[in-house]
């Protein structure tokens, strides 16, 4: 094919491409002025082709593929497949034909141009008629909820004396994610307010399958305390985010004032009695 001839046919299909008169175009770009790309606003059709235009791209290739999903997670939701592929001059500015693929996954659909290191990228939205494909289930991340929990001192009546006692801590936690939780690393302190810094033995959780809800007891020693509130404060490194709780308690031992009290009746009633009892004279004894 002559010159003259191959040009007259680039501006042919050119004009075959070529929105209509009238036509807006949709524009993508990131924030920041970086590399853009504009593709013709209104419906378009999966197998239909068009002109995309790009803008302020560096030299080389680029890839140029339609995804649904919004392309959240990246090619697992575009048609890579049937990607087009198209070189940018030094100018940075092209227009290439693009035919439009159907997306593996449901719409918002965008057409996504990379280049192939990924160090440049621009989206434009895409609004497609007769796309089938399934959606994408909105996924719930991993981790673990705090239900409830709740601590009772046990320590009987070794706690009315401010002796080691003991704390019954209650948890409940449910897995609301889509896979089983497995032993996460559980962490346990208690102390007063503020300053639960004295670490005790934590128990193993075991596995929480997905959407269980499972309740553990826990006894938590919790030394000799005065009188007044401390607390267990709590740590579980659930995968995507940790867990951390605060429960507090409250000591009241009051058999120590009771036994002081008792201790100093005894001792007045004792004194007492010996002030009552009469001192014998010298040399005589006390007639009975």
């Amino acid at each position: 094919m002559t010159g003259p001839l191959r040009a007259v046919a680039l501006l042919a299909v050119a004009a075959a491409l070529a929105p209509a008169p009238g036509a807006s175009v949709a524009a993508g770009a990131p924030a920041g002025g970086g590399p853009g790309v504009t593709v013709p606003a209104g419906t378009l059709r999966v197998g239909q082709r068009v002109l995309v235009g790009l803008d302020g791209w560096p030299a080389g290739t680029v890839q140029i593929e339609v995804c649904g999903n919004a392309a959240r997670r990246g090619v697992l939701d575009c048609a890579t497949g049937a990607a087009t592929h198209g070189q940018v001059p030094p100018s940075g500015r092209a227009t290439l034909p693009v035919l439009v693929a159907a997306p593996p996954v449901a719409c918002p659909c965008v057409l996504r141009v990379r280049t192939p290191t990924g160090t440049a990228t621009a989206v434009a939205d895409l609004t497609l008629a007769g796309v089938t494909a399934p959606a994408v289930a909105p996924a719930v991340p991993a981790g673990l909820t705090l239900v409830a929990v709740h601590a009772d001192d046990r320590s009987g009546a070794r706690g009315w004396f401010g002796l080691p006692g003991e704390l019954a801590v209650r948890i409940t936690l449910h897995n609301p994610g889509e896979k089983e939780v497995t032993d996460p690393p559980f962490e346990l302190t208690v102390g007063p307010p503020g300053r639960a810094r004295t670490i005790v033995a934590a128990p193993t959780l075991g596995g929480i399958a997905a959407g269980q809800t499972r309740e553990y007891h826990v006894r938590v020693p919790t030394g000799a305390a005065p009188y007044g509130r401390y607390e267990v404060d709590g740590r579980i490194a659930a995968p995507g985010r940790p867990l951390a709780f605060t429960v507090a308690a409250t000591r009241r031992p009051w058999g120590l004032p009771v036994a002081a009290a008792v201790l100093t009746v005894g001792l007045l009633l004792a004194r007492s009695t010996r002030r009552r009892v009469p001192a014998a004279a010298p040399g005589r004894p006390i007639s009975k």
